[in-house]
């Protein structure tokens, strides 16, 4: 502990249980009170999946930088128009597939923040709940370990600062 530094290993400990608990507690709070929208596959996205190499074969045997297409995939997103207030939104699925996961006109279930319809997400492309309140329960004992730690750090110094002094 003490290569990296005891106030460092505190400071991390609380920005990771932060930003953990965080996350997992958006993604409850929108799984539990986000509104449902029913929407449909509008469009699919196609795209390229393509590797990046260092060492590239160039002419006469030489190498180069650069970006090899030679082993690209053609990878799929869907697109997926749902309707609120009288106005369309779209969300774009996060997932990428070589084949159409949604496939065009398919129905899929959309959830959003209350009054925040441009904040969409597929709902089957959130989190396990049990698995985000695992998360949420690691960041608080991690938060909680921390800030034990601080509070242990804390006292010891100002025992080191109390200066005995010698009886006359």
């Amino acid at each position: 502990m003490h290569l990296v530094g005891s106030r460092t290993l505190v400071i991390l400990g609380l920005l990771l249980a932060l930003w953990t608990g965080y996350g997992a507690a958006r993604n409850l709070w929108l799984t539990f009170s986000g509104k449902l929208a029913e929407g449909v596959v509008v469009q699919q996205l196609e795209e390229f999946s393509a590797d990046w190499n260092n060492q590239l074969a160039g002419p006469l045997g030489t190498q180069a930088a650069g970006v090899d297409l030679a082993a690209a995939e053609r990878l799929y997103r869907a697109v997926v128009r749902f309707k609120e207030n009288g106005r369309d939104f779209d969300v774009l699925a996060n997932v990428r597939a070589k084949v159409h996961i949604y496939p065009l006109g398919s129905k899929v279930d959309v959830v959003f923040p209350p009054g925040q319809p441009g904040r969409a997400r597929l709902r089957s492309e959130l989190p396990d709940s049990w698995l985000q309140a695992g998360l949420l329960f690691a960041a608080t004992v991690l938060g909680a370990g921390s800030g034990r730690l601080w509070w242990h750090l804390v006292r010891r110094r100002m025992m080191r600062r109390r200066v005995v002094k010698p009886s006359e």
